[in-house]
């Protein structure tokens, strides 16, 4: 959008130690990596086989269009799940991923035991 041409990289040291004379020449330090961190998948999708997509009605973001799968009761046991953690003050992740996973049963969580801020 600037005008600045890739200019792909072979190691992230590499991006970050070029980076001000690459800048200057009009070029943008690339390096492209598998990730290595918790949460992080190869594209993001939040809805179901079960939902209807819509991807014409917004230039960048889709849309989901139908009923709600979850009746009142599942929501008011959603909220006191999550309520009860809360006032517990003391969870785990998993406490969380349960019952995430227990009201979203197409919710996928990929654990690789390492997190964006230690990453960083």
């Amino acid at each position: 959008n600037l005008g600045y041409q890739p200019f792909i990289c072979d190691s992230e040291e590499q991006a970050i130690k070029n980076s001000k004379s690459l800048i200057k020449k009009g070029k943008w330090p690339c390096y492209f990596f598998e990730s290595d961190t918790t949460g992080e998948k190869p594209f993001e999708e939040f809805y179901s086989k079960e939902e209807v997509l819509n991807l014409d009605k917004f230039q960048d973001i889709g849309i989901i269009k139908n009923d709600s799968v979850l009746d009142d009761n599942s929501f008011d046991l959603f909220e006191k799940k999550t309520s009860n953690l809360i006032r517990s003050k003391s969870w785990t992740k998993k406490d969380i991923l349960d019952i995430f996973e227990e009201f979203l049963p197409d919710f996928t969580h990929i654990e690789k035991n390492r997190n964006l801020d230690q990453k960083m």
